[in-house]
């Protein structure tokens, strides 16, 4: 007598999500995957429209604010025009390519598409305000380790290739004194856990001008 066998199913295999991360602090990276890409910019105003949305990675924003910052003192027609034209050039730019979708919109508010997306400077603000938090609260080896990410994370000026965009260089300033912040209150939790190893590197390297360190 023939037994019946039971069909393997198969099972199709998962497609991986590709991730696009986004480094700002020292110049503007694009990586996938880990691996860092050329973007093909379709316009430097997509370029500068992109770097906009950066600032405001976190949140969503109204469009006019960004039209503000990408196109200053134009019209509202002619803003609303080199909008919708940039921002379709912007999504080609990472579409052509790679099939991203790098800003989400919802009828007048705008952002980083933070589902596909991630950046760095996200991630440095998240940190170095939890880190400071946690220091204020006395909780030092927690608040010493979310201080020392957020200070990996800084590896120079935010945005550095657009400095005489206004928007972008507010945020440039911000972002430069919260990392002050950061490295005083790292320097401080050392000082209270009695670290005299890390204060001695502190001191040596507060005395290099190529190391980002807050001058006295």
């Amino acid at each position: 007598m023939r037994t019946k066998t039971k069909d393997t199913p198969v099972i199709a295999p998962v497609k991986k999500a590709v991730k696009t991360s986004v480094s700002t602090f020292g110049g503007l990276n694009i990586y996938f995957d880990d691996e860092p890409v050329s973007i093909a910019w379709e316009s430097q105003k997509a370029r500068l429209l992109f770097c906009c949305l950066l600032v405001t990675c976190d949140q969503w924003v109204h469009r006019q604010k960004i039209i503000e910052a990408v196109w200053p003192g134009c019209t509202y027609a002619s803003g609303e025009k080199n909008f919708k034209t940039t921002l379709s050039r912007l999504r080609k730019s990472f579409s052509t390519a790679h099939g991203i979708t790098p800003v989400l919109a919802q009828g007048e508010a705008i952002r980083l598409n933070h589902l596909d997306v991630s950046a760095d400077a996200s991630d440095f603000k998240s940190k170095a305000t939890q880190g400071i938090k946690l220091l204020v609260r006395g909780e030092i080896k927690a608040a010493r380790n979310y201080l020392e990410a957020a200070q990996d994370l800084y590896l120079g000026d935010f945005l550095p290739e657009e400095p005489h965009n206004n928007f972008i260089s507010s945020a440039r300033m911000e972002y430069a004194d919260t990392y002050n912040s950061v490295i005083k209150s790292l320097e401080k939790s050392y000082l209270l856990e009695g670290n005299t190893d890390a204060l001695e590197v502190f001191s040596l390297l507060k005395n290099v001008p190529s190391v980002n360190l807050p001058n006295e």
